[in-house]
């Protein structure tokens, strides 16, 4: 059937007024990803476990469950549990379990408080004894503070001997206990005799008592050998005029005197003869 042109031009005019429709509309409700890596749009995923419908194996997995990459639920202890909301994961397997994983077991092991720690042992205090009060000081170390230089009473050899007598261990002890206070001094161990006999031999024995004193000190306390050295006066620095067997006494002795009075305690006034 023909129509005539003005026909045909009324129908172009009413087509061309009509606005065109799409084929297709997006599907409204589900969650659209426009940067979806493998499919045009439209890519959803209704069930919201992260793998979209075209590749979900598993539509309408339950809300919380850890899928595989093809959408599928994991159950990792095969108790019927998916992983995500199973509650008591690595059930033994065969064990019956509630809707949340747990078998009886489990449920009892959870209600069961663990055990109190053991009370607490009280440990004993090393008990401290109170300080022990300092000694007095002797009289040979106050001498020696205060002058520098001291003489050795009770200090007994065999005759004409450098053999020293047990009854010097009293006073030899004191003088090592005194020393070892002070590890500086630098002593002077003199040894004197009296005129009797000849002087070259009185020398000899005055050199050789006070290097047996010497000796004494060193094998029996803790001091340092160059600091301790023996000398011998002989008969040369008498102390008395020997008019007496007490005089001789008093010329036979064994004295001490400090070299370095600068390592003295502060205050110290030493003596000088």
């Amino acid at each position: 059937m023909r129509r005539s042109p003005v026909a045909a031009r009324l129908i172009l005019a009413i087509a061309l007024a009509i606005p065109s429709t799409p084929a297709f509309a997006a599907p409204a409700g589900p969650y659209v990803d426009p940067k979806a890596p493998c499919f045009r749009w439209p890519a959803v995923d209704y069930d919201g476990d992260g793998v979209f419908d075209r590749v979900d194996n598993c539509p309408n997995t339950p809300k919380g469950c850890t899928v595989d990459r093809f959408g599928c639920t994991m159950d990792g202890d095969g108790d019927g549990v998916c992983d995500g909301l199973d509650k008591c994961p690595g059930t033994p397997v065969g064990a019956a379990v509630d809707a949340d994983g747990c078998s009886e077991s489990q449920l009892s092991a959870r209600s069961t408080p663990p055990p109190a720690p053991p009370p607490a042992r009280e440990v004993a205090k090393p008990s401290t004894s109170p300080p022990q009060p300092p000694k007095p000081v002797s009289e040979v170390e106050r001498k020696l503070l205060e002058t520098g230089r001291i003489r050795l009473e009770n200090i007994y050899f065999e005759t004409n001997s450098a053999t020293l007598l047990p009854e010097s261990e009293t006073t030899l002890r004191e003088v090592g206990e005194t020393l070892e206070k002070f590890p500086d001094l630098q002593i002077e161990i003199g040894g004197h005799t009296d005129t009797r006999g000849r002087a070259a031999y009185n020398q000899s024995l005055s050199q050789r008592r006070a290097e047996s004193v010497r000796a004494y000190l060193l094998q029996n306390f803790r001091l340092e050998e160059r600091n301790l050295v023996a000398k011998g006066y002989g008969e040369s620095q008498p102390e008395t005029q020997e008019r007496n067997d007490e005089e001789l006494l008093r010329n036979r002795r064994v004295e001490l005197k400090v070299l370095n009075p600068e390592a003295l305690p502060k205050g110290v006034q030493i003596e000088n003869r």
